[in-house]
Protein backbone atom coordinates (compact mmCIF):
# COMPACT_ATOMS: atom_id res chain seq x y z
CA UNK A 1 0.00 0.00 0.00
CA UNK A 2 0.96 3.81 -0.66
CA UNK A 3 -0.37 6.42 0.01
CA UNK A 4 -1.00 10.12 -2.04
CA UNK A 5 -1.01 13.43 -0.75
CA UNK A 6 -3.30 16.01 -3.32
CA UNK A 7 -4.00 20.09 -2.40
CA UNK A 8 -7.81 20.98 -2.62
CA UNK A 9 -9.51 23.88 -1.33
CA UNK A 10 -11.64 23.43 1.26
CA UNK A 11 -15.09 24.12 0.32
CA UNK A 12 -14.34 21.70 -2.61
CA UNK A 13 -12.90 19.07 0.12
CA UNK A 14 -15.90 19.28 2.04
CA UNK A 15 -18.51 19.32 -0.75
CA UNK A 16 -16.46 16.24 -2.11
CA UNK A 17 -16.70 14.68 1.70
CA UNK A 18 -20.25 14.92 1.88
CA UNK A 19 -20.88 13.34 -1.62
CA UNK A 20 -18.74 9.90 -0.88
CA UNK A 21 -20.74 10.51 2.40
CA UNK A 22 -23.82 10.40 0.36
CA UNK A 23 -22.75 7.52 -1.85
CA UNK A 24 -21.71 5.42 1.16
CA UNK A 25 -17.92 5.70 -0.10
CA UNK A 26 -14.78 6.32 1.70
CA UNK A 27 -13.08 9.25 -0.30
CA UNK A 28 -10.10 6.59 -0.52
CA UNK A 29 -12.67 3.96 -1.86
CA UNK A 30 -13.97 7.04 -4.62
CA UNK A 31 -10.08 8.01 -5.68
CA UNK A 32 -9.55 3.73 -6.01
CA UNK A 33 -12.75 3.60 -8.04
CA UNK A 34 -11.19 7.16 -10.32
CA UNK A 35 -7.34 5.79 -10.66
CA UNK A 36 -8.45 1.62 -11.59
CA UNK A 37 -11.27 3.08 -14.36
CA UNK A 38 -8.50 5.27 -15.53
CA UNK A 39 -6.25 2.76 -15.77
CA UNK A 40 -8.91 0.38 -17.51
CA UNK A 41 -9.59 2.80 -20.38
CA UNK A 42 -6.39 4.21 -20.51
CA UNK A 43 -7.62 7.83 -19.92
CA UNK A 44 -9.67 10.48 -17.79
CA UNK A 45 -12.82 8.82 -17.56
CA UNK A 46 -14.55 12.43 -18.20
CA UNK A 47 -14.16 15.08 -20.73
CA UNK A 48 -11.60 17.54 -20.55
CA UNK A 49 -11.92 20.58 -23.17
CA UNK A 50 -11.33 23.95 -23.07
CA UNK A 51 -13.74 25.14 -21.24
CA UNK A 52 -12.60 23.89 -18.22
CA UNK A 53 -9.33 24.44 -18.31
CA UNK A 54 -10.51 28.09 -19.08
CA UNK A 55 -11.44 27.79 -15.84
CA UNK A 56 -8.24 26.68 -14.04
CA UNK A 57 -6.28 29.45 -15.97
CA UNK A 58 -8.67 32.05 -14.81
CA UNK A 59 -8.25 30.70 -10.82
CA UNK A 60 -4.30 30.53 -11.79
CA UNK A 61 -5.12 34.75 -12.69
CA UNK A 62 -7.03 35.86 -9.65
CA UNK A 63 -3.98 33.28 -7.90
CA UNK A 64 -1.49 35.20 -9.34
CA UNK A 65 -3.04 38.71 -8.65
CA UNK A 66 -3.61 37.96 -4.92
CA UNK A 67 -0.39 37.16 -4.58
CA UNK A 68 1.24 40.28 -6.13
CA UNK A 69 -1.41 42.13 -3.64
CA UNK A 70 0.04 40.62 -1.07
CA UNK A 71 3.79 41.25 -2.36
CA UNK A 72 2.78 45.12 -2.47
CA UNK A 73 1.01 45.14 0.81
CA UNK A 74 4.28 43.59 2.08
CA UNK A 75 6.97 45.82 0.79
CA UNK A 76 8.07 42.84 -1.30
CA UNK A 77 6.84 43.68 -4.88
CA UNK A 78 10.41 44.74 -6.30
CA UNK A 79 11.96 41.53 -5.98
CA UNK A 80 14.03 40.24 -8.52
CA UNK A 81 13.59 36.88 -10.40
CA UNK A 82 16.93 35.61 -8.76
CA UNK A 83 15.17 36.75 -5.25
CA UNK A 84 12.50 35.07 -5.46
CA UNK A 85 13.92 31.90 -6.40
CA UNK A 86 15.89 31.90 -3.59
CA UNK A 87 13.01 32.62 -1.38
CA UNK A 88 11.43 29.81 -2.76
CA UNK A 89 15.19 27.81 -2.22
CA UNK A 90 14.76 28.42 1.41
CA UNK A 91 11.18 27.72 2.09
CA UNK A 92 12.15 24.49 0.30
CA UNK A 93 14.42 23.59 2.92
CA UNK A 94 12.49 24.49 5.86
CA UNK A 95 14.28 27.94 6.77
Amino acid sequence: MTAYTIRIDNETKSQFDLLCKRLGLSVSTAFNLFIKKSLREQAIPFRIDLSSSGMVMEKAKRAIEEMRAMSKQNGLSDMSLEEINEEIRLSRKGK
